[in-house]
């Protein structure tokens, strides 16, 4: 927006050259009727113009003329010649010059820019290496419970295993005496009465003959047909071990029957078996606490509960053959398996699977949320952090922006001032940066168009 005046009358106006249509426009001025020409200006020049003021209507030009306060005539040769300011109502301090910055709307400027630079700049390093820790975080916590669940399965297994090869070891030296290979009662009770002393959790050491009759016992009892009892026909059809977990007659407890055949020069004579409690066996394992959602439990060969720190699945041997890991680990065929999976209640967990040497399959458990709390706890901290950082740094950048945007737009609107004949625009600014040399720069300006103003006034 610039300013032309009528020659005829004085009078000014105010036009906007990006209205034109091309580059020469005529405006009629609403006081004398007089036609004024408009031509569009080539790139302005840095030395104030010396030509008539007839020549000097090149200035910007628009579709529509607003007026303006005429025109100041030149005072008498001689007489000091003021600086011209703009009237109180006129365009170059009124509506009509309200400023650079109020007049172009800007969409994405220098303060914004600088905020999101800062913030991509502060936070972008530490959001990655946050990421960074927290997934190799989450990979170790996992790693670990991996590396703990299959340990401890694996001392559980052996302490089981060692357990049952101890009661084995014990029936199958007893199948090697004598008195036992004779098939004679008289000459096993005392033998079969010695195990059960010794080893007090079998409470009940027996023999059992080819047809399936039993032929001694420890407890003095009447003699029972075992001949329908599956570890007796296992052993009849030549194996050399079996067992079976069952709720036992005369303990009413959890119970393990183990069985090996009786041999006189490689022919089969007869079955010595024990039917053992496996409170100890089952305290080691249903005792098993890791944190307070964590526990084990032991299944036999057909998923029956074997030890569980629930007795009640014990005592009604309960089949645990649809719990997740169980299912798989029997469809991968007894492979150990560690994972995630939904428990009971859709409760996600943390498990570990294996198989001992008799076929048993031993679960460790633990709810996932219990297993990764430390994650998680670590991860609102990392997030409540990030939120505490992206805070701080938008802070800053506010007021670092502020202090960089804020002489600038004062310097624009200075010089937006200047471009309109204001010459008497205060500039305050007094940082010494690159800002406070724009500043003195723009000064040593105004100070020079101010001259070259009083020198042109004197030559008209």
């Amino acid at each position: 927006m610039m300013d032309i005046t009528c020659d005829t009358c004085g009078k000014k106006y105010r036009i906007d050259e990006t209205k034109m249509k091309s580059d020469k426009a005529k405006v009629r001025c609403k006081t004398c009727g007089n036609i004024i020409v408009v031509t569009r200006p080539a790139a302005p020049s840095m030395e104030p113009s010396l030509q008539p003021p007839e020549t000097q209507q090149s200035v910007p030009a628009a579709a529509a003329a607003q007026e303006t306060e005429p025109l100041r005539r030149p005072a008498p040769a001689g007489a000091a010649q003021p600086i011209p300011k703009p009237a109180a109502g006129s365009s170059a301090a009124g509506k009509e010059a309200p400023g650079f910055l109020s007049e172009q709307k800007i969409r994405f400027g220098l303060f914004t820019k600088i905020i999101i630079v800062m913030l991509i700049v502060s936070l972008l390093p530490f959001t990655i290496f946050w990421g960074i820790t927290l997934k190799e975080t989450n990979t170790r916590i996992r790693n670990d419970t991996e590396a703990l669940m299959a340990q401890t399965a694996a001392g559980i297994a052996t302490q089981v295993d060692s357990w049952i090869d101890s009661n084995v070891a014990v029936l199958r030296m007893a199948s090697q005496l004598p008195e036992i290979i004779d098939m004679d009662r008289q000459a096993q009770e005392p033998i079969l009465k010695a195990i059960q002393k010794e080893y007090p959790w079998m409470y009940l050491v027996f023999t059992v003959g080819p047809d399936g009759i039993n032929v001694a016992r420890n407890d003095n009892r009447p003699l029972k047909d075992y001949s329908d009892r599956q570890y007796y026909k296992d052993i009849i059809n030549g194996k050399k071990l079996s067992w079976q977990t069952l709720v036992g007659k005369t303990s009413k407890k959890p119970a393990l029957v183990l069985a090996v055949p009786i041999k006189f020069q490689n022919r089969l004579v007869g079955v010595i078996a024990a039917a053992m409690t496996i409170d100890e066996l089952s305290r080691n394992i249903a005792t098993w606490r890791q944190g307070k959602t964590g526990y084990a439990f032991l299944v036999d060969e057909k998923g029956y509960v074997v030890s569980h720190p629930n007795k009640q699945y014990v005592l009604k041997r309960k089949n645990l053959n649809s719990h997740p890991l169980i299912a798989s680990f029997r469809q991968k065929g007894w492979t150990t398996i560690t994972g995630q999976f939904n428990a009971s209640g859709g409760q996600a967990a943390f498990g570990h699977v294996r198989s001992t040497n008799y076929g048993w399959a031993l679960v460790l458990q633990q709810q996932e949320s219990e297993v990764f709390g430390a994650y998680k706890r670590v991860q609102d901290f990392a997030l409540i952090l990030l939120g505490c950082t992206i805070l701080l740094v938008a802070a800053i950048a506010w007021f670092s922006a502020r202090a960089i945007v804020t002489p600038i737009m004062k310097l624009t609107d200075a010089a937006e001032r200047m471009s309109l004949g204001d010459l008497n625009v205060k500039i305050d600014i007094k940082s010494k940066d690159e800002i406070g040399l724009l500043a003195q720069a723009i000064g040593r300006m105004q100070t020079s168009l101010r001259l070259a103003m009083s020198r042109l006034r004197k030559k008209r």
